[in-house]
């Protein structure tokens, strides 16, 4: 069964740096840490994955891009990957990513009236739009659409005639958005559209989690937006944001065992804090 939102929190952005991938040069290690990440955004519903600039760590463009893409094929729901993914070197080791396994990735072609499926617009005729839903025929929205472009729909009519229209559930977790910045990690969250109302930055030289424990469930559960930062693997975020822009600076694995906590480590401990305060 999916888990169903029902506590404030609307949207929670995660941000990674560009430098994620700087100690690793295997094509599919780096495909494999990327897949981690995807799956851990997914795991605790993970709205945004901001890929921000970290150039003085060994962060570059063009990893933040290659980033972006394993993510997004992620993402993508299977039956339209092959359309909307041409074969690249990006992309040649896409077969060990762990899949997503969320409700935009049914596992079945059935579609029912009243269903959610994410399609890509393939043609705009007389009537309308022509969808790919992932079954044998394309569906009709009578919307005039961009084509090319995966959108969501839900199935108004099932027959020798499929009918959609464009809407999103609001009740189950719908996928993740990549986001990929120029910026630093400051103008990175400042340049959001739907800015944080609480931003938590991770450290190893922050005060321990529980020691704020109960102060920080409290915020969480009041925040609509909660933004969570992650530093690179030289660099922590401490060196890259003033603590005074953060709300908090928390120490999601305190009396660590190793020298270093890799970021993929860092996302999947924090998140787990933060489910179990959101679920209290």
């Amino acid at each position: 069964m999916f888990w169903i939102q029902s506590f404030i929190m609307e949207t929670l952005s995660l941000f990674v740096p560009n430098s994620f991938l700087a100690e690793s040069k295997d094509s599919k290690i780096r495909t494999y840490k990327v897949g981690l990440l995807g799956r851990y955004a997914a795991l605790f519903r993970a709205n945004n994955i901001v890929i921000y600039n970290d150039t003085s760590d060994g962060g570059s463009r063009d990893d933040a891009l290659y980033m972006k893409t394993i993510l997004e094929y992620m993402d993508t729901p299977q039956y339209l990957r092959k359309q909307v993914f041409p074969i690249t070197r990006e992309l040649k080791n896409v077969g060990i990513l762990p899949p997503l396994r969320t409700p935009h990735h049914p596992v079945s072609g059935d579609v029912n009236v009243g269903d959610y499926r994410k399609g890509l617009t393939k043609k705009r005729v007389r009537k309308g739009t022509m969808v790919d839903i992932g079954v044998d025929q394309l569906a009709l929205c009578k919307e005039k659409l961009s084509v090319n472009k995966i959108l969501s729909f839900r199935v108004e009519k099932f027959g020798k005639e499929i009918l959609i229209e464009p809407d999103e559930p609001d009740s189950v977790y719908w996928g993740y958005d990549t986001i990929t910045s120029d910026s630093n990690l400051y103008d990175s969250i400042t340049m959001m559209k739907n800015q944080p109302d609480l931003v938590i930055g991770t450290s190893k030289y922050a005060p321990t989690i529980n020691s704020i424990l109960n102060e920080v469930q409290t915020s969480v559960k009041q925040a609509n937006h909660v933004a969570i930062l992650f530093g690179g693997p030289y660099s922590g975020i401490n060196t890259m944001i003033n603590e005074h822009k953060l709300d908090y600076e928390i120490n999601t694995v305190p009396n660590q065992g190793t020298e270093t906590v890799r970021t993929e480590e860092a996302v999947v401990s924090t998140l787990s804090i933060l489910n179990i305060l959101l679920n209290q």
